[in-house]
């Protein structure tokens, strides 16, 4: 792995990432202020079984619920997804149509350990999110009156920061095949929505009910971290997914010549 460009990826990233932690920590205070006022009027949704479990099983009459499908269903994925593909892809493909990387690789330094470089920025600043998350969900479900163990709203922080690392490496690995930034940002963000809807649906109808297996939504939600806790299980497919195409994108991006 290259330090200095792990650094020099961290540095660009400071303000936007920054501001994105505080962003995710202010939206959830707010969530969970919202609580009381009107999560006992909303009970649970009389949703079919499939939009249901799109929205975390749309339980807004407790506390873990409410936070479940505000936060943990939607907001929280759709953030921490944003956040590393864009930061994978526009460290990769972004600076290789830019003409930066060939200008760095000019300098006595590996591809591979340049993409690993910036591999490793993305990965920190998904878990400093992953972090403002945590402190986000403790202040929340306190200001609502309590009811949610601290374990489980870490073993949601957790679940959401290893569902970031694999997504965005989804987007790493595009980039390193590929060298553009419009396939692997489409390529990752069309996957994470397929893998959304497919989550929610495939279960319903027998025939397609395994393609949820492909899906990195049903390892971040399937053991309801939030309700259960850490499922160490789903945790090491995600991390093995994540380092697998970050292995795949230094060894691909080595292999072509860059555009």
């Amino acid at each position: 792995m290259s330090r200095p460009a792990f650094l020099m990826a961290l540095r660009l990233r400071t303000v936007s990432i920054g501001l994105t932690a505080l962003g995710m920590l202010a939206v959830i205070v707010m969530v969970g202020a919202l609580f009381p006022a009107v999560g006992d009027s909303i009970g649970t949704l009389d949703l079919p079984e499939g939009v249901a479990d799109l929205l975390g099983g749309a339980d807004y009459g407790s506390i873990a619920g409410w936070m479940r499908s505000e936060i943990g269903a939607v907001y929280g994925p759709l953030v921490i997804g944003a956040i590393a593909i864009v930061g994978a892809v526009g460290a990769t493909a972004g600076e290789e149509e830019d003409g930066i990387l060939a200008l760095t690789l000019a300098y006595p330094v590996r591809r591979s350990a340049l993409i690993l470089g910036k591999a490793a920025a993305v990965a920190v600043e998904v878990t400093l999110v992953g972090l403002a998350t945590f402190l986000g969900l403790l202040i929340g479900v306190a200001v609502a009156g309590g009811g949610v163990a601290v374990g489980n709203l870490a073993a949601l922080s957790l679940h959401l920061v290893f569902f970031g690392w694999a997504t965005g490496a989804v987007g790493l690995a595009v980039a390193g095949a590929t060298g553009r930034k419009a396939a692997a940002t489409g390529a990752a963000a069309a996957y994470a929505v397929a893998g959304f809807l497919i989550n929610g649906f495939a279960p319903l109808v027998d025939a397609i009910a395994w393609l949820k297996y492909l899906s990195l939504f049903y390892y971040y939600t399937e053991a309801d971290p939030i309700g259960h806790g850490v499922d160490v299980a789903d945790l090491a497919v995600l991390g093995g997914v994540a380092l697998a195409l970050t292995a795949f994108a230094a060894w691909s991006i080595g292999r072509r010549d860059l555009r």
